[in-house]
Order: structure tokens, then sequence, then C-alpha cells
């Protein structure tokens, strides 16, 4: 939920129309919000069992932030090339492969990054509030 709230509020805030970010939050916040959502209960059982590390929380955000950006571009680049349109229509080969590696994989490793920033985040999050559990539950 931090991340959807986070995310749509930044997207709805910096839209010239708010209505304009909400096919993106729909399409692609929310995905990414459950994908977040689920790593972050899988990691939290680490943590409570004390494998888990802040390196452990960054690989981890990074990884699977980098490979739904990559999925995204695949999927984005494949409607392009097939349909009328986009930066893609009419192109060969090598200007497909100008554009993944120029702009498909750079985007994918600035998400990759973000990601990881999330995950350091998130050990942080989640480390506070097991600690502040342990603490209710023990009185």
């Amino acid at each position: 939920m931090i991340t959807l709230v986070f995310w749509s509020s930044l997207g709805m805030f910096l839209a010239s129309e708010w209505w304009g970010a909400l096919p993106v939050i729909l399409f692609v916040l929310v995905p990414i919000s459950a994908l977040v959502s689920y790593r972050s209960s899988v990691l939290a059982k680490c943590l409570i069992e004390g494998n888990a590390t802040v390196k452990l929380y960054a690989i981890d955000g990074f990884k699977w932030a980098f490979i739904a950006s990559a999925i995204f571009w695949l999927w984005s680049i494949s409607s392009q090339a097939m349909a009328a349109g986009g930066p893609l229509l009419g192109a060969n080969w090598w200007q497909v492969m100008k554009y993944i590696f120029t702009i498909s994989i750079p985007v994918s490793l600035i998400v990759g990054f973000i990601g990881g920033a999330h995950g350091v985040v998130f050990f942080y999050l989640n480390s506070w509030q097991i600690t502040a559990n342990k603490q209710i539950n023990a009185d």
C-alpha cells in the first residue's frame, strides 16, 4: 500500500490533469505494488528468522524491479513493432537493438536502482515493525 499510495500521489501531483495519471496507476502501479507486497511478505519471513540483511533486501528489490521493467519494455517493444505508431514503426533490426541498448536497458537499470532503494527502505520499515510487535507481545 505504501508503494501504491506514494507513487500514485506523486504521479497525480506531477500530472497536468490528475485523471491523466489514472491509467498508469491502474496498469503499472497496481501490478508493481502487488509485486512489492509479495516480495515484502517473503522477505519478512527471512527477517523474522534472522536471515535477512539490508544487502538481501537491496539486491532483491533491484532484481525484481529490473525484471518487471524488462518485461514492460519487452511488451512495449513487441506492441510497437507489430502495431502502427511508436518509435519502432518501420524500424529495422539495428534500430530495434539501438533502442534496446540506449533506452530500454538504461531505464531498466534506473528502475532497478529505485527497486533497490525501496528494498532498503522496506528492510528498515519491516525491522521496525517486527521489533515493535515483539515489544508489544512481550508485555
